[in-house]
């Protein structure tokens, strides 16, 4: 059963390495315009007011399909609540789930490990300083979003297509609707 998420991709990362996680979000949403990434400076004006560690845990836990961690010395530091937040929503999800989830980038050489022992040998990617060619991976990784959205599309469109009811009247395929009536044209 495919599950419906808020966020295609959510992007978990401490303060420090604010300007990699825009980076990387900026080119996911120039490689996949489509796709609904949680980057939270983006929306905070959604947060305010509300208990933003409990709203964490619903984005990072059941509301992203896929969640990109970018990895450092500032990642994993235990005293850094939010992060510490977002670990303790992924985590369980990620011990459940047997299909891909988690997206490590790995900034500077930190251990996933060092994240949650759990993490050990997990597939990992290693930032270059390039967003794009990093989307590019994350793309064929996850796949293409706007592939999903267009074969949707076009399904929908075949599914409203094959037999069209107008005034009681049943078509099979298109008709073409004029201003003094219809023609039904059948293939």
């Amino acid at each position: 059963m495919e599950e419906n998420y808020k966020h295609d991709v959510a992007i978990s990362f401490a303060r420090a390495d604010r300007n990699i996680a825009l980076c990387i979000y900026l080119a996911l949403k120039l490689r996949m315009p489509e796709s609904k990434a949680y980057y939270y400076p983006n929306k905070q004006a959604e947060m305010i007011g509300r208990n933003l560690k409990g709203e964490l845990k619903e984005i990072y836990r059941h509301k992203s399909k896929y969640v990109i961690l970018i990895v450092s010395k500032d990642y994993v530091n235990k005293n850094n609540a939010l992060v510490q937040t977002e670990i303790n929503a992924f985590m369980p999800r990620y011990l459940m789930e047997k299909s891909v989830y988690l997206i490590p980038i790995i900034v500077d050489g930190t251990a996933t490990e060092e994240v949650h022992e759990e993490l050990e040998g997990i597939t990992t990617f290693k930032w270059n300083y390039n967003p794009e060619e990093l989307a590019i991976l994350i793309q064929e990784l996850v796949g293409s979003w706007e592939e999903k959205i267009d074969k949707e599309l076009l399904e929908k469109n075949k599914e409203q297509s094959e037999k069209v009811v107008i005034n009681n009247s049943s078509f099979d395929k298109s008709p073409i609707i004029t201003d003094g009536g219809t023609i039904n044209i059948n293939y």
